[in-house]
């Protein structure tokens, strides 16, 4: 039973799905921000290769390739942005990842305080 007041639990994907195409643009961009530092060899860099480039690529980005995916990814349209965080999404849900789910969390509650892009 829940306590008076509150709401059941959204989750990230689901609230997600109700941003609208400016809160898309900048939910990507929080996480992009909060990604940047990962290394080179993790996953995310992958991840970003593979949505922006429509390939499978294993090599791993170094110096200015990382700057670059970031760059990319920070100036797409609302309708891709909204693609690659549920791109992102699901291939976060296979591999549980606290901090992607925690920064998208993060990020679809601070849009409603400062949608400005």
């Amino acid at each position: 039973m829940e306590a008076a007041g509150t709401t059941p639990e959204v989750t990230p994907a689901q609230s997600l799905d109700q941003l609208e195409d400016q809160g898309c643009i900048f939910v990507l961009r929080f996480v992009l921000i909060a990604f940047r530092g990962r290394r080179p060899e993790d996953r995310f860099w992958i991840l970003l290769k593979q949505f922006l480039f429509d390939m499978q690529v294993q090599e791993e980005p170094k110096g200015k390739i990382a700057e670059y995916l970031i760059s990319q990814a920070s100036s797409l349209e609302p309708r891709p942005a909204r693609a690659l965080l549920v791109f992102l999404s699901q291939a976060y849900s296979q591999k549980a990842d606290r901090l992607f789910w925690s920064t998208l969390r993060d990020a679809i509650q601070i849009y409603p305080i400062f949608p400005a892009v």
